[in-house]
């Protein structure tokens, strides 16, 4: 068993890992099949279990099983490769794994990734969630090193995820990685000029709801102003509605629906998103003394805009993109 490579694999989630030999007392046909070390990290120990000559993967996670409640400890298989099949069948069974490979799937320690192919699909637009973390990168990174808890907390992603997530960015050479931490590759307006044809519109409907279910909703779920209406807070353009538009995430919306009355003609306009609004502070970040309310970020608002075609707010959307760009710096 190859330790050295299992602790780098561990540590390139950015955890320290202990391991040591251990002795057991097992029926002898295990201590012949079998390798074993004993892991610790973040605290949890785990069975490290190498078969020394490859069989049937059926029978290495039924001896695993039997190995597991006899030592009482939680056990992971090693591998030195695993094919898609096979990783997908540990995931069926819930096994823990890891490969000399990096794929490793450690549900107590919320780890689950496996390597693909250094190919990245540049014209494609980014995932929901992708396309989230960046947003929050750009808005919330104040210096060229990420402030991993800020993050986790804003976007509600695990370290293990964002770890996932940041060596797709790291390939498109937005981030490197340094002294077991991550860093912005290049400013935060670079990054945005690149990324911009690669982020999309965050709406995934639009319905219209009541006044009345409006002034019941307010009270349930965080609504954040958008569209031309926050556009209007901005001070960009002139407000002639007489109801608002807000933003809510599709998985608050299924929570909602089934309450809400249906077929309404007019009324608040409820923009449904991929992903749940991200948090910006408009005065804190000096973009308006004036800004009170809560709307949603910026970048967001510019990808929701950029795309309407009404004449009347095309300068408006151009002078969003400046403060945008100034924001991000050079």
């Amino acid at each position: 068993m190859n330790t050295n490579k299992i602790k780098t694999i561990i540590r390139a989630f950015h955890f320290d890992a202990q391991i040591q030999p251990i002795r057991l007392n097992l029926p002898i046909v295990f201590q012949k099949r079998y390798d074993y070390s004993m892991l610790v990290v973040q605290g949890k120990s785990f069975l490290l279990l190498k078969e020394r000559r490859t069989g049937s993967l059926d029978s290495f996670v039924k001896h695993a099983q039997v190995i597991r409640n006899q030592v009482g400890e939680e056990v992971i298989l090693v591998f030195n490769k695993l094919s898609d099949d096979q990783k997908k069948k540990l995931l069926q069974v819930g096994a823990a794994y890891l490969d000399y490979q990096e794929n490793a799937f450690i549900p107590q320690l919320g780890f689950l990734f496996s390597k693909e192919p250094n190919i990245i699909q540049t014209s494609s637009f980014l995932s929901p969630i992708e396309q989230k973390l960046l947003i929050t990168l750009l808005l919330h990174t104040k210096t060229f090193v990420i402030d991993m808890d800020k993050i986790c907390q804003l976007t509600g992603l695990s370290r293990p995820s964002l770890y996932r997530y940041f060596r797709g960015f790291k390939e498109r050479q937005w981030l490197v990685n340094k002294q077991k931490s991550y860093h912005l590759a290049k400013s935060k307006r670079m990054i945005f000029e690149e990324a911009k044809e690669l982020l999309d519109n965050p709406i995934k409907e639009v319905v219209t709801i009541s006044d009345q279910d409006f002034q019941q909703l307010k009270n349930k779920v965080a609504l954040t102003i958008t569209n031309l209406q926050a556009l209007s807070i901005l001070g960009m353009l002139a407000d002639t509605e007489d109801y608002g538009s807000y933003a809510i995430s599709k998985k608050q919306y299924r929570g909602i629906k089934k309450e809400l009355q249906q077929h309404i003609l007019q009324g608040h306009r409820l923009e449904i998103w991929y992903y749940e609004p991200i948090p910006f502070d408009y005065q804190k970040n000096g973009w308006s003394e004036s800004v009170n309310m809560t709307i949603v970020d910026p970048l967001s608002l510019y990808l929701i805009l950029k795309t309407n075609e009404d004449p009347r707010i095309e300068e408006d959307i151009e002078r969003l993109e400046e403060k945008i760009l100034t924001l991000l710096g050079e």
